[in-house]
């Protein structure tokens, strides 16, 4: 599979992520749901555009040590007491996560390699 591919399934996949963010403020009652809808669509939108264009590593880099800082905030409020995952009451957990995967995924973006054009 091409790197295009992955770029374009990751956009469908981030954009879906930025979708289910809307439903934060009712279900979570969290009043910063705009931040998650913000950081999951800047992220698909990124995917979509680097399947068509060659952007520099540090863009890349730059995204992930910022989500990477966020996860570990997000980090020291989960209450491991309470179940961690798909609760209600305790976000943090779910929250870290999905930072997690934005910081790996665009790691795996920074570091790709891409095919050399082929000489004549």
């Amino acid at each position: 599979m091409s790197r295009k591919f992955f770029c374009i399934f990751s956009f469908i996949l981030f954009a879906l992520f930025t979708y289910w963010q809307l439903n934060d403020l009712d279900q979570y009652g969290t009043q910063w749901w705009q931040g998650w809808v913000l950081t999951y669509g800047c992220t698909s939108l990124l995917c979509l555009a680097s399947a068509f264009v060659a952007f520099p590593r540090w863009v890349f880099i730059t995204g992930a040590v910022l989500a990477i800082a966020h996860a570990f905030l997000r980090f020291t409020a989960i209450q491991f007491e309470e179940t961690i995952l798909f609760n209600y009451d305790n976000p943090a957990g779910n929250e870290t996560g999905g930072l997690l995967i934005v910081c790996i995924w665009l790691i795996t973006l920074a570091f790709w390699k891409k095919k050399l054009p082929k000489e004549h």
